[in-house]
């Protein structure tokens, strides 16, 4: 079941204002992890790594209003984070409560292959999905329920991001139901598929029917 890592809200996936642990404790573990433990060095050097921050979350970053979904969380992609608007309504959800101190603010601890049972339908303008298809959101039938679900989250033409590995799993934009429920599209500049001739990453935009 899906839990709220703050203070929670009235509405579903809303979660309003911040406690101790989210104010002092989890900023204080993070700090001594990333400085005296974690080496994030080895992922900022990847291809998708700068790919995401230098092109897609930096046009993202220009974005000061609205809601997006930030999908999977690990201590790689906590600097991320920084680079969305306060402005912003940004909500991060991974399904292991371990991650939630490399969580935003509004933080939940949820499957993503039933996300639309916990946050308001039609509510969410951007999804990004990376790292989720193939790790562990592995089958046909498990991308089809995640399509379903984030399509019930998704405003009409809101977008969704996919990253995935085409060593891992086949295509996963074509699957008919994710024909059914979206279309592909660039985004601001950038094309519908970007691919790295030294990495299996695949990027890919689409916007929900």
């Amino acid at each position: 079941m899906a839990q709220l890592a703050t203070t929670p809200g009235n509405a579903m996936g809303a979660p309003t204002g911040l406690s101790l642990k989210n104010q002092v404790y989890l900023p204080l573990k993070r700090w001594l992890l990333l400085n005296f433990k974690l080496d994030t060095t080895y992922f900022k050097q990847q291809p998708d790594r700068i790919w995401l921050d230098r092109h897609l979350y930096s046009r993202l970053s220009q974005l000061k209003q609205g809601r997006i979904l930030f999908v999977g969380c690990a201590f790689y992609t906590w600097e991320s984070l920084k680079l969305f608007h306060k402005g912003v309504d940004l909500v991060t959800v991974d399904i292991d409560e371990c991650n939630e101190i490399w969580g935003g603010d509004k933080h939940l601890v949820a499957s993503i292959l039933d996300i639309d049972k916990f946050v308001e339908p039609h509510s969410f303008d951007i999804v990004l999905l990376n790292g989720i298809f193939g790790h562990g959101v592995n089958t046909p039938e498990m991308q089809e329920q995640t399509f379903k679900a984030l399509h019930n989250i998704l405003k009409p033409d809101g977008l969704l991001q996919i990253g995935w590995n085409h060593d891992l799993i086949t295509d996963p934009t074509e699957l008919q139901l994710s024909k059914d429920l979206f279309y592909k599209t660039a985004y601001e500049g950038l094309p519908q598929r970007t691919t790295f001739p030294d990495s299996t990453h695949v990027f890919d935009f689409m916007r929900a029917k």
